[in-house]
Formats: C-alpha cells, sequence, structure tokens
C-alpha cells in the first residue's frame, strides 16, 4: 500500500481517470491541449491534473490517453491556410500571423488554466492537512 493507504494500481487508475476528464473538458471547451515549443506541455497538463509529470511518460492507459489526445488535435501549427497565389499574400500573410498570435494566447491561456487548477488543487490539499493538523492529529508525509 502507498502512503495514501492505496494500491499503485488504484493510484495508477485514479490519474488515468483524473487525465481522462481534463482532456475530455478540454475538447468540451473547444481549448486546445497546452503547448510549449511546438510539443505538448505535459508539466501544465500533469500540474493540471494534480500527479507527477512522469505518470504520462509510465503510466501505459495515462501516456496512450494524451498520445490519443494529440492524434485527434493534430500536428502542431494544423489548420493555418496557405496563400493561394491570386496575389493577396500580404493579406494571407498578416491573417496568418494574427491566426498565430491568436492560437500562441489560446496555448498560454490553456497552460495558465492547467497551471491555476493544479494550483487550487494543491491548496485543498494543503488545507485538509492544515485542519487535520489543528485537530491534533498527525499527518502522515
Amino acid at each position: 500500500m502507498s502512503a495514501g493507504g492505496r494500491s499503485g494500481v488504484q493510484a495508477g487508475g485514479e490519474n488515468v481517470e483524473r487525465l481522462r476528464v481534463y482532456l475530455g473538458d478540454l475538447r468540451e471547451r473547444g481549448v486546445p491541449l497546452p503547448m510549449r515549443g511546438g510539443e505538448v506541455n505535459r508539466s501544465a497538463i500533469a500540474l493540471a491534473c494534480g500527479f507527477n509529470r512522469q505518470v504520462l511518460y509510465v503510466n501505459e492507459g495515462a501516456r496512450a490517453l494524451l498520445e490519443e489526445a494529440v492524434v485527434r488535435c493534430g500536428p502542431a501549427g494544423a489548420g493555418t491556410e496557405e496563400a493561394d497565389g491570386d496575389g493577396d499574400d500580404k493579406t494571407v500573410s498578416r491573417t496568418d500571423r494574427r491566426d498565430r498570435r491568436i492560437h500562441q494566447l489560446e496555448q498560454a491561456n490553456a497552460a495558465l488554466r492547467a497551471e491555476n487548477h493544479g494550483l487550487r488543487e494543491r491548496l485543498r490539499r494543503l488545507e485538509h492537512v492544515e485542519a487535520v493538523m489543528m485537530a491534533g492529529r498527525r499527518v502522515a508525509p
């Protein structure tokens, strides 16, 4: 048993379910996966889900869910239009830059939302520990 009173298999299953809920929420809101440097930002995702980033590498179920979400969303930068050769390259270029900037801002917003969610979860856990300690009971590390 782990420190939280549950087995590693149970904790792994809970982590997969948290990731499933998080990815489902992103999909429902139409928010893209958090990206950083053209790659999926696993740190932001793990923070939002309330588990260690290594879970996304080690846990088979979590890794498969994330890979499926990446495939479903397509590669970074997908959806930008190419110039159609009608001589209106300035408009297309300006639109592409604007679309890229909007996409960057959406990614930054998603990462901040993920961080906010993770911090709220951490605060909730720390408030629980504080309440237990104030009641005079010992908290296992």
